[in-house]
């Protein structure tokens, strides 16, 4: 069982990263799917079931999810968020009216 951050942190190859934030930008099935059960959207995207399930996904938690423009307008930083390895003391949300905030701060 992993005990340390780096060993559940969930691992996302670019080109999964950029595929989650195109369905986010662009399809409205997907992110209601995102935002009702993330584990099973990025399953479905190409991530390993096992990886994504023992995997802490605070950063990816929503309540109000993030609009598709306000996600589109921060592609490329999101994605170099959601692939770097380094460990997220301050996770990022894609809510809503926040992830500017968010991306100010890295």
């Amino acid at each position: 069982m992993p005990s340390t951050i780096e060993e559940t942190k969930l691992q996302i190859p670019p080109n999964v990263a950029d595929r989650l934030l195109e369905l986010l930008a662009t399809d409205d099935a997907f992110r209601e799917l995102f935002a009702r059960d993330r584990h099973a959207a990025l399953i479905g995207i190409g991530l390993d079931s096992q990886q994504v399930m023992g995997a802490r996904l605070g950063c990816l938690r929503v309540e109000n999810l993030a609009g598709k423009d306000e996600i589109a307008a921060a592609r490329d930083t999101l994605k170099d968020y959601l692939t770097s390895a380094a460990s997220h003391t301050n996770p990022h949300r894609l809510e809503a009216g926040a992830i500017g905030a968010v991306l100010r701060r890295n």
